[in-house]
Formats: structure tokens, sequence, C-alpha cells
């Protein structure tokens, strides 16, 4: 895709506020090999028939009173003007085990008909130059840097900040864990039960969405599944399973003992962490360290030698 367009006066500033936070919603795609952001058709004719008066100075006479004849005719004066391109969804048919396309696919492709360089609801357009930078992107820009510096310096931070990233890391890293496991069960015992699932946190996992929207809904239902033999029986052969997994995990289970040799090895191992952390810190004790009744029985090497 080429034909980035050059500033427009006006025009530049009013493709800046469709771009801006909270007007028309985008998302990433890809097309061709390199990354541009797009919206859908349906997206920007809502936005318009919210802020109609952003639109007012580019909307020709002729159109009258005709939403959809202004919101047409400032899709095609943008495609004009090389603000914005159509392009489609590269794959036509929903991925192997979903039942749906994806509302923001990831790959698209740009078409080519001139033709159909008009304005369509269940279209997609795709922004033809870089969007204006925002102090937040300065800002991101040099946490970055100062993450990478900070992550390069680790070996000689302080023993205190060493151990805090340790901890911090694994407390995430069971955290998440633990979520994908709950979160997992639950689905799995839903749909053994009453044939759909009830999922935590839906989209957390999808490709298909961003970082915000994949935290949102917090809860939602799977589609119910049809009521057939194979289905019922296929529900009950996991539940059994299941059933017959977790009879094997508590017969098998360490009894008090045990656990708590396996609890106090964990904590062994998490207090001889900051020894491992610290940098010559088994030279710099030994080297500081007075001697023990075991190093003292050390032979004299120097002493040792063959008076002549």
């Amino acid at each position: 895709m080429q034909g980035v367009p050059e500033p427009e006066g006006h025009l530049r500033v009013l493709t800046d506020s469709l771009r801006a936070k909270h007007a028309v919603e985008w998302r990433d795609g890809v097309v061709e090999d390199r990354r541009y952001e797009y919206f859908r058709g349906k997206d920007f004719a809502m936005y318009f028939k919210q802020h109609p008066e952003k639109f007012s100075s580019w909307i020709p006479d002729k159109s009258g009173g005709d939403e959809d004849a202004q919101i047409k005719s400032i899709t095609e004066l943008l495609v004009r003007k090389g603000f914005i391109r159509r392009v489609d969804r590269m794959y036509k048919k929903p991925k192997p085990g979903k039942k749906r396309l994806a509302k923001w696919p990831k790959k698209l492709v740009p078409v080519r008909d001139r033709e159909l360089q008009t304005f369509a609801e269940d279209a997609f357009y795709a922004w033809m130059y870089d969007r204006p930078a925002s102090p937040y992107l300065w800002l991101w820009s040099a946490m970055i840097a100062v993450a990478v510096l900070a992550a390069c310096l680790f070996p000689l931070a302080p023993y205190k900040i060493k151990i805090m990233v340790v901890y911090l890391s694994m407390g995430l890293l069971i955290t998440l864990v633990g979520a994908i496991l709950i979160r997992g069960a639950v689905a799995g015992v839903t749909w053994m039960a009453a044939g759909r699932s009830f999922w935590l946190l839906p989209n957390v996992l999808s490709e298909e969405v961003g970082i915000k929207e994949a935290f949102w809904p917090l809860y939602a239902m799977g589609e119910a599944e049809p009521s057939t033999i194979t289905n019922i029986a296929l529900r009950v052969g996991f539940a059994l399973l299941a059933a017959g997994v977790s009879w094997l995990l508590y017969a098998n289970a360490p009894d008090k003992g045990q656990a708590g040799r396996a609890r106090d090895a964990f904590v062994d191992f998490l207090d001889r962490i900051p020894d491992q952390l610290s940098i010559g810190g088994a030279t710099q004790a030994n080297s500081t360290r007075p001697g023990t009744a075991f190093d003292q029985s050390r032979p004299d090497l120097q002493n040792a030698a063959p008076r002549t």
C-alpha cells in the first residue's frame, strides 16, 4: 500500500481529531507485511452521527440532510486525498475451532478495485499516515529505556533490590499460573455439568483484542451445545476422568510430615537465594570470615617444604 498524504490544512486537523482518544475506535493490523491502524465503517458512521458538527465544513451542499450520503461523501473525500484506504480481511472463514469471524482481524489485504473505494458499514479502512506523537509516547519510550538500563545493571543492584525482584517475579508467575488453572477448572466443571462453559475473563488469552479489552468483560457464558447422546456421553466421560484423577491425587497425597519437609525445603531454598544473587559473596565471605576449626585443620604448605 502506498500513497501517504501530504498535509491538507483543516482536513488534516479533522483526521487527527478522528484518531484522538475516545474518537473513532481502531485496531492495529498487518497489511502487506506492514502494520497499519484501521477502523470499521460502522464505527466511523456512529461517530459521525454523534458529532456532526466536526464534519459540517466538509459536507457538500448537494448531499442535503441525508446522513448516509454525507458519510459517504466524507469517506470518499478522505480516500481521494489519500488519508485512508479500504482494506479487507485476509481470511474469509473462521479459524478451526471458532464459529465466528474475528471482529478485528489481525491480517488484512488492500482492496485494489477503485470502484470499491466507497463507504460501507461492514468494511475496514486503514489510515495511510502515522498517528501524531503524543506526550505519553515520549514518556513510555523514556521508561522503556530506563527499564532496559536497570535490567543491564541488575547484577550490580543492592541485595534488597535483588530479593524484591526475585520475590515479585515468583509471585507474579504463581498468580498467573494459578489464575489460568482456576479459569480452566471453572470452565471445565460448568461444561461437564450444564453443557456450556462459564469463563472468567474470557478475552484474557485472546489474540484478537488489545490489552484493555483482554480484561473485559469479567465473565461470560459460552454457547450452549446441543444435548445429543454423543455430547452427553463425552461430558460424562470427562467427568469420570476428572473424578479419577482427583481421587488418585488425593490417594497419593503426601502426609503431614512429608508436606512439612517439602515446605521446609522450599523455605530453605528461598533463604539461599540471597547468597546466590550476591556478586562474589562467597569469595568475599571466605576472605573476611575468621577461620573455623575446619579451616585451621588444613596443612601449612609453606612450612611443609623439606629443609635443605
